[in-house]
């Protein structure tokens, strides 16, 4: 049975917790407030970023590729904010589905909080200090400097973005990742 039939045995109707805590394969994952208790306490890993920025994505399972009995379950998903990522000193991974409100708004409140810990700002800086975000037709996403080179310049292709094309030709570049260094604190 996949993660995700898992998770709809469990689910309320309104958020599907696909993974959450480090668990082994089979046991229920943690509920919600034990994520936003994480939240609070613990740093989220920077190497996530890239791929989300962090925010929640509408869920979209490509449901072309899969059939028709299976896209049935996945369909009435389709569309709900999804958070995903990890920890960068404890493995507490999270895969989140939700069309709850309330939910998306404590775990977008949660993670936003967590960014501004100087502790991820510091670590981040190490991973993106040259790159950029910008805002694609999939919402806004990290680009390495080559990537930005390639927006501002106009050369997108499928050539040179072969996985990704249709997200990059769309991609307007918003500002750097960083306008300044973090300040590092005393030990």
């Amino acid at each position: 049975m996949s993660i995700f039939d898992q998770a709809l045995t469990r689910t309320d109707g309104k958020t599907l917790i696909l993974t959450n805590g480090s668990k082994w394969a089979g046991d229920t994952p943690d509920d919600i407030q034990v994520l936003l208790e994480v939240l609070a306490k613990d740093v989220l890993d920077p190497s996530f970023e890239q791929y989300h920025c962090y925010e929640p994505v509408p869920f979209d399972p490509l449901l072309k590729e899969r059939g028709e009995e299976s896209a049935r379950k996945y369909l009435p998903w389709v569309g709900a904010a999804t958070f995903s990522g990890n920890f960068l000193t404890v493995s507490h991974a999270f895969y989140v589905i939700t069309k709850d409100q309330v939910v998306a708004d404590a775990l977008s409140a949660a993670i936003r909080s967590n960014l501004e810990k100087p502790e991820y700002q510091r670590e981040a800086y190490g991973l993106y200090a040259d790159w950029y975000y910008a805002e694609t037709n999939h919402g806004k996403r990290l680009v390495s400097p080559t990537q930005a080179e390639d927006i501002r310049t106009g050369n997108v292709s499928e050539v040179r973005y072969p996985r990704n094309f249709e997200e990059m030709k769309s991609a307007k570049l918003i500002g750097p990742r960083f306008v300044k260094q973090p300040e590092k604190q005393c030990a």
